[in-house]
């Protein structure tokens, strides 16, 4: 099932941003909504950002340089790479094996030590998914709750789904899940095939830019979904939050993170106009938001 692309270019750049960590969050939220890429960050004192923008020009160069200045870097380093040298970079920012909730391994596709079970490989590339930000691990929290709840994360939709690892979690858990992954970033859709391909579950999920197969059959009326995942940025759930509430199944769960500080009111105020089973998880520097579809909402 999964839906191969054609491979982006053979070498991209990595833009690293060090800033002082108050103004982490305008930065990261200003580079997401500019560019809709995933963005790294590495809490420290400065806090370090990395990202890889699409090409530009010189002038588009300058004009990104100048908007992270004005948003306070305080130091822009731009490092070009070949994609063969990826799992350096990865290895360098720290990714190591990590277990959640007592009951799931992930690890990194070049750890090669004996692995305790359950366990998935995650294969970073350039999608910025590997389970150490905040937002992403508290994500897999809530799918261990959905589970342990109800037996089963069901039919899955990942609506962000950077390198596959909250989907593909999900389905390691209930061996009997699907999973729909959709992201506007060829190099997450690359990711996440690959990431399917790894774990042995590309029979069981698919990946695209567009959203095909959300319509039942593909076309007729949207398909409904057990679990919704979109570990995405405030402004993103804004525009979408209600479109997603519509594709949840009754006694669905709909988990929303990403979520900043500062977005977080006008987030929260939406997501209680859906229904009245809200439930807050408040992270460090971002919020974690999950809705139950019950009785006759929706």
């Amino acid at each position: 099932m999964v839906n191969d692309t054609a491979s982006p270019d053979p070498y991209y750049e990595i833009v690293s941003v060090f800033c002082r960590p108050e103004d982490s969050p305008a930065i990261e939220e200003w580079i997401s909504g500019t560019y809709r890429i995933p963005v790294l960050v590495t809490e420290g004192h400065p806090c370090q950002l990395s990202f890889s923008p699409p090409s530009a020009n010189p002038v588009e160069r300058i004009l990104l340089e100048e908007g992270l200045r004005s948003l306070g870097a305080l130091e822009i380093r731009i490092d070009a790479f070949e994609r063969k040298d990826w799992q350096e970079l990865w290895k360098e920012q720290g990714f190591r094996r990590f277990v959640v909730g007592g009951t799931l391994t992930v690890l990194p596709a070049w750890d090669q030590d004996p692995v305790p079970h359950p366990s998935i490989r995650i294969d970073p590339k350039l999608a910025f998914g590997t389970g150490w930000h905040e937002t992403t691990f508290c994500v897999l929290e809530r799918i261990l709750d959905k589970i342990s709840t109800t037996g089963g994360a069901g039919r899955i939709l990942d609506f962000g789904a950077g390198t596959g690892i909250l989907g593909i979690a999900a389905m390691k858990l209930d061996p009997r899940a699907t999973l729909i992954a959709i992201d506007n970033d060829p190099y997450a859709v690359e990711a996440t095939a690959e990431n399917l391909r790894l774990n042995r579950m590309e029979e069981r999920g698919a990946v695209s830019m567009d959203g095909s197969g959300l319509a039942s059959g593909g076309s007729g009326p949207p398909a409904r979904f057990d679990l919704i995942l979109a570990n995405v940025t405030g402004g993103v759930i804004l525009a979408w939050a209600e479109s997603l509430w519509g594709l949840l199944s009754e006694n669905g769960w709909l988990v929303f993170s990403g979520i900043s500080k500062e977005e977080a009111a006008p987030v929260e105020e939406l997501l209680r106009g859906l229904g009245p089973s809200l439930r807050e998880f408040p992270g460090e520097r971002y919020n974690t938001y999950c809705l139950e579809k019950k009785g006759s909402h929706g």
